[in-house]
């Protein structure tokens, strides 16, 4: 009978947690709407049928091959019909897509980008089709999770399903529609922080553990991020990218010094989400089994867990920081050999700000996961 009113109990607290999730979303998305209308061309799915024509053209003493096919639309309005399209390959640009073959599945654009636009073509080739692909691993990923993981496997899935719409539908929104991005990173992180561990883990002590170090471990890092980019004078001008993005707002401005900070938290959030969980599941166990368990005691055990989830998990971090930024690093080394200057360029500072911040806030969580755990287990009810 007990067994069943923890069932029931848990089942409820899950449904719960989805419904407030989906509110939050909704929510969220509809305060932080904001216009997408633009002037970009249309791109759609086709499918390569016949290829009619190859030839080479000369415009303005560049080479331009030109491969003249047959596809058929599979999105859109024109979707099920057969069109004269084009791809033109320019032997000057660096990024040149490899020739069509028949059967291929590329997106299409009704606007030529790269040719004279004297053909018959109604469509141009924009770039291959890579979502069918990433589907596949998607779905592959997601069957693996079940097959391994059960149901701690379908709870994963859900979770992640909830963290991908708070950013995508709750946290890029808001900052695309001008809403302050220090406070929106602070709302999304703890919204993450909350559903995904109560999620994953339930509703109980070992959960709130992990939350109150998580959110320790957070909020330490926020305010060493901040005092970090101030001291060592960050503009948020890394690449041409955040150039165009500091642009990217019709009415306003995007703070980059903002968008650089919350990079620093996002990234660092699942490092320290997952050494808080880690802990506080050993203090349980720690619980469980101390037969003359005491404050001081879990302290010390709790620790010594803690020093060796550190090492692991800092490392992981900073290679995961490194192993996104190789190919820029190897970019300026190859034209710039000066370390001196290297270590000085914004792009390389921030991902070692990234790295060490990060890191730092795992140190913190620990600690607090660990106090407070060892304080909650020991407490008389």
């Amino acid at each position: 009978m007990k067994t069943d009113r923890i069932k029931l109990r848990s089942v409820f607290e899950f449904i719960l947690i989805v419904v407030l999730s989906l509110t939050f979303i909704i929510i969220g998305n509809n305060y932080c709407a904001y216009d997408t209308t633009g002037n970009d061309a249309a791109a759609e799915s086709a499918k390569v049928i016949r290829i009619t024509d190859i030839y080479t053209e000369n415009i303005d003493g560049m080479e331009n091959t030109v491969i003249e096919f047959q596809g058929k639309m599979l999105t859109g309005e024109l979707k099920g019909q057969t069109l004269e399209m084009e791809q033109d390959i320019n032997e000057v640009t660096l990024d040149k897509p490899a020739p069509i073959k028949e059967g291929d599945r590329v997106l299409v654009s009704n606007t030529n980008l790269m040719g004279d636009g004297e053909t018959g073509a109604e469509w141009y080739y924009f770039q291959q089709d890579r979502l069918p692909g990433l589907a596949v691993l998607g779905i592959l990923f997601l069957v693996m999770l079940l097959v391994i993981g059960k149901m701690k496997g379908l709870t994963t899935i859900i979770s992640l399903g909830f963290t991908g719409a708070a950013v995508f539908c709750v946290y890029i929104p808001a900052i695309l529609s001008g809403k302050n991005i220090y406070v929106t990173t602070v709302i999304i992180t703890v919204y993450i922080i909350f559903a995904s561990l109560m999620l994953l883990n339930g509703i109980n002590k070992k959960t709130w553990c992990a939350i109150i170090g998580n959110i320790g471990g957070i909020l330490l890092t926020a305010v060493l991020a901040v005092i970090v980019n101030a001291s060592l004078k960050i503009t948020g001008m890394i690449d041409e990218s955040y150039v165009y993005l500091a642009n990217a707002g019709s009415t306003f401005m995007i703070d980059l010094r903002a968008i650089v900070w919350s990079c620093i938290i996002i990234g660092s959030l699942g490092a320290i989400m997952d050494v808080s969980m880690s802990i506080a599941s050993a203090m349980h166990e720690l619980a469980l089994e101390m037969k003359e368990r005491s404050f001081g005691r879990m302290v010390r055990s709790g620790m010594n867990i803690g020093r060796d989830a550190i090492g692991t998990m800092t490392i992981t971090l900073v290679l995961a920081y490194t192993g996104s930024s190789i190919g820029s690093l190897l970019l300026f080394m190859v034209n710039n050999r000066s370390f001196n200057i290297l270590m000085n360029l914004e792009m390389v500072v921030v991902e070692v700000i990234q790295a060490v911040v990060g890191s730092m806030g795992i140190l913190l969580a620990v600690p607090i996961t660990v106090i407070f755990a060892a304080w909650i287990f020991n407490r008389k009810k």
